[in-house]
Order: structure tokens, then C-alpha cells, then sequence
């Protein structure tokens, strides 16, 4: 992902630096993703952190994490959990539709969506 630059990555850790902020980045142009329903996919790269998560974290994050990213349709994310203080690094998908959204983290075990309309995450139920 070789089109954030390092003022982009700075700007992505300090985002993280606040509860509930985060962000979406398109890994094929560096764009923010800006509309549908975030949500992580791949539980086996998600990384947790009780900490501030610091600009080489990000690098390092993203140097593992370069062949999920490199998947059709895949985003770099990132959350600040409100209720834990946690912050979260993965590897999403964006989808349109709520429901679609909603089912994705349930099967991938995640307790949150983020709505870019709302910009804030929306809690997800454990499937039954």
C-alpha cells in the first residue's frame, strides 16, 4: 500500500486517538471511504492494542496485512473503541446494505459496523 505517504499515516494515527474515530482507506488509491457500512472480515488480521496505536504500528500493520489487502474489494480500517479505550486494525469490506453488513460481522465474529453516514459504529448481536 504504497500510496499512503507518511503525513497520511500520521493523520491515521491521530485519528485513532479519539474514542469512536477510526477510518476507511481504499488500498488500490489511498481514498478514503466515505458511504455503506464498514465491517471486518478477516478476524485473522485484526490486530487489538490497549495502547495508542503509533504511526509504525500502522506501517508495520501494513506491510503484514499487504496480500488481504490486496483482495477485490478489501479496505484498510481502523476504530477507537468508545466503550474499551481499545483500538482495532483490519481488514474490511464496505457494503451498501445494513442486513449485508450486519451478517458479515456476526459470521466473522465482530461486535460493530461503522456507517459512514452516521459516522459512528453500530453494535452488532452475537448470532444466534
Amino acid at each position: 500500500m504504497s500510496v499512503v505517504d507518511a503525513a497520511r499515516i500520521t493523520a491515521m494515527a491521530d485519528a485513532l486517538s479519539v474514542p469512536d474515530g477510526g477510518f476507511s482507506v481504499n488500498p488500490q488509491d489511498g481514498s478514503d471511504v466515505s458511504s455503506g457500512y464498514a465491517v471486518s472480515v478477516h478476524p485473522e488480521h485484526e490486530r487489538v492494542f490497549d495502547r495508542p496505536v503509533t504511526s509504525d504500528d500502522l506501517r508495520a500493520y501494513i506491510a503484514d496485512t499487504a496480500n488481504a489487502l490486496a483482495l477485490p474489494g478489501r479496505v484498510l480500517g481502523g476504530w477507537h473503541d468508545p466503550n474499551t479505550g481499545r483500538v482495532y486494525l483490519d481488514v474490511s469490506v464496505v457494503t451498501a446494505d445494513l442486513s449485508d453488513a450486519v451478517r458479515l460481522a456476526q459470521d466473522a465474529g465482530q461486535i460493530a459496523v461503522f456507517d459512514f453516514s452516521a459516522m459512528s459504529s453500530i453494535p452488532v448481536a452475537a448470532a444466534a
